[in-house]
């Protein structure tokens, strides 16, 4: 079969299954707009253009709302005075091409600006540097962006939210090496307070998503609130991986303490990643009992995505959740990595394999956003 058939072949196979998941007549909506939102990230980001074009018709086809992604501070500045706006303008332009709304996570610093260029995850040097570059952004995609100027040609989908930072916790993403290691609370405070006022400046309108937090992520958000961050953020964010749907909530639970005594208890929260990985039988059995109990086969994964959904539409309005992120859209099933198992389809570098999972997703949008999807994000 030639190469080129392939990804449309499996594309039609995947809309055969949201056709299958949908139910017979549309319910009420129960869920606030964006609700539904899943994490693009890994190989599919570099696939060609072509390719990542059906990927995310599909994505509005199957409920998909919302979708997170890395803008990476080195990749579009990697040096002073060089700004390189490719990539991040596809994504921009894709999302608003198919009536999804964007949540960009503004991370990685470039060599020039860290504290230590040679260590990968060293923060900011200066915070006004990022600060600047998140202007940049908006002057780019904001309201009265650039980049709607230059494509009259799209709807124009302003980015209103913007994440700072992802994990400060991890040293993989705010490496502290050479300084304590707790100094990360301090450091991410004082970016955090240096940028809202750039951003709320640069666009009045724009909501300012938190880091997320993750691991034991109350406790994070606790050291955190010492350094008074309430009023430098709108939404908090969490990421968490348990072994069953029920313990998310109890985690969210446990986040939310945190939030009130930290003066943001009427704050939204976002769950901005949550998965099963699908590596039971792929990869070796993990050492850690809790990775054990967090990993899964394909029908595992759809039916605790199922469970997850369902929970988090009953919960949301006492919790304050207003998105829940699946991790991820695409991954490649095939390293030690458990998070590479995470994906609604699998993409090895040049066709997609639809997993059950994605049904199971798409099931889960039309039942609560109350309508199938066409691809440009409208209901049918």
């Amino acid at each position: 079969m030639p190469r080129m058939q392939r990804p449309m072949i499996l594309l039609a196979a995947a809309l055969a299954l949201l056709a299958l998941a949908s139910p017979a007549q549309a319910a009420q909506r129960t869920v606030p707009h964006g609700f539904f939102a899943v994490m693009y990230d890994r190989a599919t980001t570099d696939a060609p253009a072509a390719t990542q074009e059906q990927q995310w018709a599909l994505m509005a086809r199957s409920g998909v709302e919302s979708v997170r992604t890395v803008f990476s501070w080195a990749r579009v500045q990697p040096q002073p005075g060089v700004t390189d706006f490719t990539y991040t303008d596809s994504i921009v332009g894709l999302a608003a091409s198919h009536g999804i709304d964007l949540v960009p996570v503004v991370r990685t610093s470039p060599s020039w600006a860290a504290i230590d260029p040679f260590t990968r995850g060293s923060p900011p040097k200066n915070p006004v540097d990022y600060s600047a570059f998140m202007r940049a952004l908006i002057e780019r995609y904001g309201p009265h962006g650039s980049f709607w100027l230059d494509h009259p040609e799209l709807p124009a989908r302003p980015v209103r939210t913007w994440q700072i930072w992802n994990e400060p916790h991890l040293n993989i993403w705010w490496n502290t090496d050479g300084r304590s290691p707790n100094a990360w609370p301090s450091e991410y405070a004082a970016l955090l307070k240096a940028t809202a006022p750039v951003i709320r400046t640069a666009d009045p309108g724009a909501k300012i998503v938190l880091c997320a937090l993750a691991d034991y992520a109350w406790s994070h958000l606790a050291a955190l609130n010492r350094y008074k961050i309430s009023r430098y953020y709108d939404i908090a964010a969490i990421n968490l991986f348990t072994a069953k749907p029920a313990y998310e909530f109890r985690g969210i639970n446990l986040f939310r303490r945190a939030m009130r005594k930290g003066g943001a208890g009427r704050k939204p929260v976002w769950l901005t990643e949550a998965t099963w990985p699908a590596g039971k039988g792929l990869v070796a059995r993990p050492q850690a009992s809790w990775q054990r109990a967090w990993y899964t086969t394909d029908q595992g994964m759809a039916k605790r995505l199922r469970a997850m959904y369902k929970l988090a539409a009953a919960k949301r309005r006492k919790l304050k959740l207003g998105k829940v992120v699946w991790y991820t859209w695409s991954s490649a099933y095939h390293d030690d990595d458990l998070f590479d198992y995470g994906g609604l389809s699998l993409f090895d570098g040049s066709q997609y394999v639809v997993k059950p999972a994605l049904a199971a997703y798409a099931a889960s949008a039309r039942r609560y956003e109350g309508c199938a999807k066409r691809a440009n994000g409208r209901c049918r």
